[in-house]
């Protein structure tokens, strides 16, 4: 039954088979990078959420942090350092009247009262209650 097949006819065969099982054996088609929703992956592991600890203290912003620094520089004595803090609060948060009360304590304890009345004085344009009276002191002393 072998010899009815010729040998041209053999290797031809071969070669459409090789051929064929070639194209199902290569892998995946390849995905465009700008296809966001073909780059993503169809199993996913969950990500785990952590149990809130409701003692957990609330995030703090970059200005209050900086306030937080510059007092601490004060309280020490550093007060270039206390007013670069400040300085940088300033320019993030620069309608945050904590900040100007902030300069004014510090202007005070470089002992230059008429720049601590002058922060006060931009502060108020920005205060709440609590923060225009204790402005106000600056300005009235």
């Amino acid at each position: 039954m072998r010899d009815l097949i010729c040998k041209d006819c053999r290797a031809s065969a071969l070669a459409l088979l090789l051929l064929l099982l070639g194209a199902c054996a290569s892998g995946p088609t390849p995905v465009s990078p700008e296809d966001p929703a073909a780059n993503q992956t169809t199993s996913r592991v969950p990500t785990p959420t952590l149990p809130t600890d409701s003692t957990a203290s609330p995030k703090i912003s970059p200005v209050d942090s900086l306030l937080e620094e510059a007092r601490a520089f004060r309280d020490r004595g550093d007060l270039p350092a206390s007013f670069a803090r400040l300085e940088r609060a300033l320019r993030i948060g620069p309608q945050r009247a904590e900040v100007y009360l902030e300069l004014a304590r510090s202007h005070v304890a470089a002992g230059r009262p008429d720049r601590a009345s002058a922060s006060a004085e931009r502060g108020l344009l920005y205060c709440s209650a609590s923060t225009c009276s204790r402005l106000r002191q600056f300005i009235d002393s």
